[in-house]
């Protein structure tokens, strides 16, 4: 008896806190796209309904490439580097703000300890604060040095190999 009332308690507490995600992804949808609450439940609804041109409608998120480089003696991996940036990102402005910056390490070249980052336009700034703030990669000690923020990653290439050694 007390055990099926635990299942049923822990039940109802796991379904509301499916509710409330569900909640957060439609209310972060609408920042990412920039449009209100109830435009985005329509556009589900017409969707559904197999509309395809409210699509177009919406705002594209745009996206920044953030060409840095690495002051430091000792080599860094792209695994260690992308795992430390999550976690300074996550520990400055939350998971909310991890998961809306999603920065991506597209290009890394680890014999120069230079590299390219992906985010978006909204949250270009708080990247290049964090860039800054990272001074240890796994232990080792670092200083990352955000040098210039394009909107191409032909551009951010072309960046890269221009910087003095």
């Amino acid at each position: 008896m007390e055990i099926e009332l635990i299942l049923s308690i822990a039940s109802i507490v796991l379904a509301s806190i499916a509710l409330v995600m569900v909640y957060c992804y439609y209310r972060l949808l609408c920042k990412r796209m920039s449009i209100g609450y109830n435009r985005l439940l329509e556009t589900i609804r017409v969707l559904h309904r197999g509309e395809r041109e409210v699509l177009e409608k919406l705002s594209k998120l745009r996206r920044r490439y953030i060409v840095f480089t690495i002051i430091s003696s000792e080599s860094i991996s792209r695994q260690e580097f992308e795992k430390a940036l999550r976690e300074k990102l996550s520990s400055l402005y939350g998971v909310i703000g991890l998961v809306k910056s999603d920065p991506q390490l597209v290009y890394y070249e680890p014999s120069l300890k230079r590299g390219v980052i992906r985010t978006s336009h909204l949250m270009k700034d708080y990247v290049v604060a964090t860039l800054s703030l990272i001074k240890n990669v796994n232990g080792k000690k670092v200083l990352v040095v955000p040098v210039k923020t394009t909107g191409t990653i032909k551009r951010a290439k072309k960046i890269l190999y221009k910087i003095p050694k």
